[in-house]
């Protein structure tokens, strides 16, 4: 399947749709293993705030307010993953207007490093973890920080607290990882595993896309997402074999995977559930 928008930060080398977003497709992951051409049919979380925060809620706070930022940033990220292109720029005004002095210099430079490279330039991937290292330090949010191997992550909890959460991605494998976060939606009883098994259509009407992550080997990147009670899945969508040299394959108008990609990380036990409550 193609994979759902992410967050701002979610990865370099990735196609790339409207301001400040990153589109996790690489044609042709899917949540199928069939269909991705498979050969078959953790202790980080600190307390969180509380409370969804509306795209463009915190229009007309004083700037400097750290609070305002950091639930500003937040309104951004959901309006990208709502692709919601008027919220999208109220949002960002809001976020701009609310950065504290020590941090709106990297603020603007995430804004105009994305506008001008995609996200892909070193300055960009600097300023957006420089702006989330200040998050994590500031706004109270939930600090999850999660270790990716082939073919495991480390450092999931049984439990995350509801609300906005600070999702760090750290690599320590030779592949390209990532981490998509998706709720299953109310009333869904599949396990994670039948979910991925399904046809991407019906899976993804059982589920919602919340936040993601993506790093190459040996770096680390972040994501923010705000996350409602309920049950969730932390899934890698990528083939086995995405060196980084795959991924720069997978790039472009082609719809089928190069040589040496094999099925979805996840048939490799690459997946993940938990509950926020």
């Amino acid at each position: 399947m193609n994979h759902p928008p992410s967050t701002i930060g979610a990865g370099r080398r990735r196609p790339r749709v409207r301001t400040l977003a990153v589109v996790l497709a690489v044609a042709p992951l899917c949540l199928g293993a069939v269909a991705c051409g498979g050969d078959d049919a953790d202790e980080s979380a600190a307390p969180a705030s509380t409370g969804a925060t509306a795209p463009g809620a915190t229009e007309g706070a004083p700037a400097g307010d750290v609070d305002a930022f950091c639930q500003a940033e937040v309104a951004v990220e959901g309006a990208i993953s709502a692709e919601d292109d008027d919220a999208i720029g109220t949002a960002i005004e809001a976020l701009v207007a609310a950065a504290p002095d020590d941090i709106a210099p990297t603020v603007e430079t995430v804004i105009a490093e994305f506008e001008a490279s995609g996200g892909e330039s070193p300055e960009f991937e600097a300023a957006y973890g420089e702006m989330l290292e200040y998050m994590k330090a500031n706004c109270g949010f939930t600090d999850l920080t999660l270790t990716a191997t082939e073919y495991a992550f480390d450092g999931i909890p049984e439990e995350v607290p509801e609300g906005p959460v600070i999702l760090t991605l750290e690599n320590n494998g030779a592949e390209v990882h990532e981490v998509a976060v998706m709720r299953v939606n109310d009333g869904v009883d599949e396990t994670a595993e039948q979910l991925l098994g399904l046809p991407e259509e019906e899976a993804m009407a059982k589920a919602t896309f919340a936040g993601a992550a993506f790093a190459f080997p040996g770096s680390s990147s972040y994501g923010v997402a705000d996350l409602t009670a309920g049950r969730y899945i932390a899934v890698c969508f990528l083939p086995i074999g995405a060196t980084p040299e795959l991924m720069s394959q997978m790039e472009g108008p082609d719809s089928s995977l190069p040589a040496g990609a094999g099925p979805p990380h996840f048939t490799a036990g690459m997946v993940n559930e938990f509950e926020v409550a």
